[in-house]
């Protein structure tokens, strides 16, 4: 940690806090220790995807379409959000859980895909703005020479297809059980929608991702 700037030394430190805290809350459960080590594997990946991403984007490099999604469908942090939301619920087929995880299912990527997609749709002209071009809309426009304007109906339809994918998924057989589906995957696509449906309210929150959580806690 010596060699590291100030800013990153706060970070690295809130970290290191948050999973030692983890680790006396979860450490002593039935399968605490192993849903641990997955949630920090699970850290590992996004940390090195954020830096492999901030490369190309500081050098204003665009890689085929397939190999951004590659990356930064893992930065955008889908998994690891995933990784921690089983590691806060109940002993229930966790490991069962963790190693459907692990494996990319078909279902999670897509919920994956449909996030990374949303946020750089709707944080495009923030990115250009500060120079940050590496992003899905201009990886899709270099790799099929289409305009932005064609590149930006492509990644709708794209999301649109997401959407039915996790549907059909959905009605087959799953080795998780359906009530930890429901939290994993329909409770975090929720969130993904509210966050994105008007704006990148994940970013930058604006009245209407305000009022969501309002009316969590507030009686209507």
């Amino acid at each position: 940690m010596d060699g590291l700037p100030d800013y990153l030394k706060s970070v690295v430190k809130f970290t290191f806090d948050t999973f030692q805290e983890f680790e006396r809350e979860v450490g002593l459960e039935l399968g605490g220790s192993y849903s641990l080590k997955a949630t920090i594997e699970e850290c590992k990946r996004v940390m090195r995807n954020n830096l492999k991403l901030a490369k190309w984007a500081s050098t204003g490099h665009l890689p085929s379409f397939d190999e951004y999604l590659d990356v930064a469908g893992v930065e955008i942090a889908i998994y690891f959000t995933l990784a921690g939301i089983l590691m806060g619920m109940e002993n229930i087929c966790k490991k069962e859980a963790y190693e459907w995880l692990k494996s990319r299912d078909k279902l999670v990527r897509a919920l994956t895909e449909k996030t990374r997609l949303l946020n750089d749709m709707h944080g495009f002209e923030d990115d250009m703005s500060r120079g940050y071009v590496t992003n899905s809309i201009n990886c899709y426009k270099k790799q099929y020479g289409v305009t932005e304007e064609e590149a930006f109906r492509k990644l709708h339809q794209m999301v649109a297809d997401l959407d039915r994918m996790m549907n059909e998924e959905f009605l087959k057989p799953i080795n998780v059980p359906h009530h930890v589906l429901k939290v994993l995957i329909v409770d975090t696509l929720r969130a993904v929608n509210v966050s994105y449906e008007k704006d990148d309210e994940f970013t930058r929150p604006g009245d209407h991702l305000k009022n969501c959580i309002k009316s969590m806690y507030i009686g209507l």
